[in-house]
């Protein structure tokens, strides 16, 4: 008895060890991969498929990033948003900036991510929520444009 409650202990400091928190979202050497690669990249947005092109070759499969995507997204390390369409975005939500307190603007362009911290955004927000009964999502909502440097290089043509 003695040995199996010694046993269940040392079972339950793996498990601390090597999952994050939640079911199946362990710390393996392809989450970390996939992880880094999307916060070295935090200003962008990636399909699924963008993403398992730029990690051909680094020993992650298609189906392991679809799992890791979703576990990430559960776990709010990353954010799953719409484009254009059908298609479906993600981007690391990166906590030192608040990612989940403020809007974002993405460039149609170059794919450009800018964090909108404005006040003039959260008196938007609280218009939206008090005349027409809908509470947007900071963190989830992305405003489509032209970023200034886009438009530079357009008018320069």
């Amino acid at each position: 008895m003695y040995n199996m409650r010694i046993i269940l202990k040392f079972r339950l400091a793996l498990v601390k060890i090597f999952m994050n928190g939640e079911k199946n979202i362990y710390k393996t050497s392809q989450r970390e991969i996939l992880i880094g690669f999307l916060r070295s990249r935090a200003d962008t947005e990636f399909s699924a498929e963008e993403i398992t092109q730029a990690l051909c070759g680094k020993e992650i499969g298609k189906s392991t990033i679809y799992r890791l995507l979703s576990g990430l997204c559960r776990t709010g390390e990353i954010v799953r948003t719409s484009g254009n369409g059908k298609k479906v975005f993600y981007r690391y939500i990166d906590r030192t900036r608040k990612c989940d307190a403020h809007f974002h603007l993405k460039c149609s362009r170059c794919g450009r991510i800018i964090h909108l911290e404005c006040e003039l955004m959260e008196e938007l927000a609280a218009h939206i929520a008090g005349e027409h009964g809908f509470r947007p999502d900071p963190g989830t909502t992305i405003i489509s444009g032209i970023c200034c440097e886009c438009e530079k290089k357009e008018n320069e043509k």
